[in-house]
């Protein structure tokens, strides 16, 4: 089922890692130490594949004719295209274990 809070609040904190990866990129050269930009990084990933891994559920908990229409629907919207929609809802890919990047 699909839980609209919770990916309003995963949209959420990636605007704010992305924000944070900006100012990085805006500031003079020095503003950050390579740990502190490793781990804008890694919040920027975090959250983009929290989304990707919630999208996915949520994908999988449709039924079958619904996942195809759902599929075709999303391919067809111009968001991405076609081969992200594949990657990120019917490749074979395990979400990443909490802590792997800690």
């Amino acid at each position: 089922m699909f839980d609209k809070n919770k990916m309003l609040e995963l949209v959420r904190a990636e605007d704010e890692a992305y924000f944070r990866g900006d100012l990085v990129l805006s500031l003079p050269e020095g503003s950050y130490n390579s740990e502190e930009m490793w781990s804008i990084l890694m919040g920027m990933f975090k959250t983009s594949i929290a989304i990707e891994d919630e999208m996915r559920r949520h994908f999988e908990s449709l039924p079958g004719l619904d996942q195809t229409h759902m599929f075709d629907a999303l391919c067809e919207s111009g968001v991405r295209n076609p081969e992200w929609w594949f990657n990120v809802l019917l490749a074979d890919r395990e979400p990443l274990p909490e802590g792997v990047f800690d």
